[in-house]
């Protein structure tokens, strides 16, 4: 019996196939179609992403904590790589809000022509 694989490498970047798959990846580069009031939290890992999904949530929601206290942030934020992305996102009301670590050559194609906006986040 072989043993799992514990990473997937995606254009030569590795992901940890407990929370992505080869085809996560491909629908957020490919086929994820990016609204014009789409907002994405962008981060690098380990960078205050957490942070940034409590944060957003309540600028959007002009301070209302109901969502952020009610609503787990996995599912309140969605990641964009991550296997169960097309099922929290395609049928998300507007306007949705999205976390990616993806770098900007990785951002859906659909990204490029559309008037979302970007909340870009890293420390040091």
């Amino acid at each position: 019996m072989s043993e799992p694989q514990l990473n997937v490498v995606h254009e030569g970047i590795m992901w940890p196939s407990l929370v992505h798959s080869e085809e996560s990846l491909i629908y957020a580069r490919e086929e994820f179609q990016t609204r014009d009031d789409d907002v994405f939290i962008v981060t690098y890992p380990k960078s205050g992403t957490t942070w940034m999904q409590e944060i957003v949530p309540l600028v959007c929601s002009n301070g209302d904590l109901t969502p952020v206290q009610t609503i787990p942030n996995w599912q309140r934020v969605p990641w964009l790589e991550q296997k169960n992305a097309k099922s929290l996102l395609e049928n998300r009301p507007s306007p949705r809000l999205i976390t990616t670590h993806l770098p900007y050559r990785l951002m859906p194609k659909s990204f490029n022509t559309s008037k979302a906006k970007v909340k870009y986040y890293f420390s040091f």
